[in-house]
């Protein structure tokens, strides 16, 4: 079962996203069904990224809860080469769902 479209849609529309990775899945044993997730959204230098994430939480319609981490470029490009970053973590571990030009 794929992460739900709109809530990628609405965040795209909301802002100019470098990236959006899916990093964290919680589902249902029994029935796979999913009960949360955890999206990275890398957005352009200069965002206010606070506000950028209370936006996108009210807009998000979705059936299950959906955390957000936010990144600027300059962030994610320093904090993804130093190993030990959730950064670092999230781009080794996470899925990529949308990157534009991808």
């Amino acid at each position: 079962m794929a992460f739900p479209d709109e809530v990628v849609s609405t965040i795209c529309a909301m802002c100019a996203p470098r990236c959006v990775i899916l990093y964290g899945e919680k589902r249902t044993l029994s029935t796979d069904k999913l009960k949360a997730a955890s999206l990275c959204i890398v957005v352009p230098d200069g965002t206010d990224k606070r506000a950028l994430q209370q936006q996108l939480y009210l807009a998000i319609l979705a059936d299950v809860p959906v955390n957000l981490t936010l990144y600027t470029q300059d962030e994610w490009n320093r904090l993804t080469q130093d190993d030990s970053s959730y950064a670092a973590w999230i781009h080794r571990k996470g899925r990529v769902l949308y990157e534009p030009g991808a």
